[in-house]
């Protein structure tokens, strides 16, 4: 699905001329993560897969989903309007977090997740965020996904939109909110943990 996702946004970027653009988003980024992550798993079988890796894999998707479910954006409505955009959009947003949620309820083994595991899933976000950041000091592309032409792919990030202390208080509640997620997993996990312990 990944694959998939990835192969009909990039062959509609090509469509529409944009597709030197396409891996410069956090959604393109997160299902590359996700198909490298499980395919590595399914090539090499580890007799026993690092919890860490997994809740970070986990919590990246699923960002993608929950952001682009309650963020406003043009591709919603490119989305609709052509069938082939559509079923990259789908898969990339929702069937691919939903299939990586799946699997860790239906196969990976539950109370495996430590307390500072959600501090260590803000890595990926915060090495995206820097990536970004160091694109738009230093590189040339331009984004138009929101409306509007920007150094930035995401509109809360653009500093010369918000400057740079609303862009800081924007991180600082999107950070909140990621850990809040997190340790909700993280709570989740050692419920699901005990209740698996009480059946056994």
């Amino acid at each position: 699905c990944c694959e998939a996702g990835l192969i009909f946004q990039y062959v509609d970027g090509l469509r529409r001329g944009n597709a030197d653009t396409l891996l410069y988003y956090y959604t393109v980024q997160s299902n590359i993560i996700c198909f490298l992550y499980f395919f590595f798993l399914a090539v090499f079988s580890p007799k026993k897969e690092k919890a860490v890796f997994r809740g970070a894999v986990t919590m990246c998707i699923a960002v993608t989903a929950i952001a682009y479910l309650f963020m406003p954006n043009t591709a919603k409505a490119d989305a609709s309007s052509d069938r082939f955009f559509y079923i990259g959009n789908i898969l990339m947003h929702y069937i691919v977090p939903a299939m990586a949620i799946l699997d860790y309820l239906l196969f990976f083994p539950k109370g495996q997740y430590k307390a500072l595991h959600p501090l260590c899933w803000l890595i990926l976000p915060y090495l995206y965020l820097l990536f970004t950041m160091i694109c738009a000091k230093f590189g040339s592309k331009m984004f138009s996904g929101f409306g509007s032409v920007s150094r930035y792919p995401y509109p809360f990030l653009d500093t010369d939109i918000y400057g740079k202390n609303k862009v800081m208080l924007i991180l600082v509640l999107i950070t909140t909110a990621f850990l809040a997620l997190g340790y909700l997993s993280f709570v989740i996990d050692r419920l699901l943990g005990k209740s698996g312990k009480k059946l056994k």
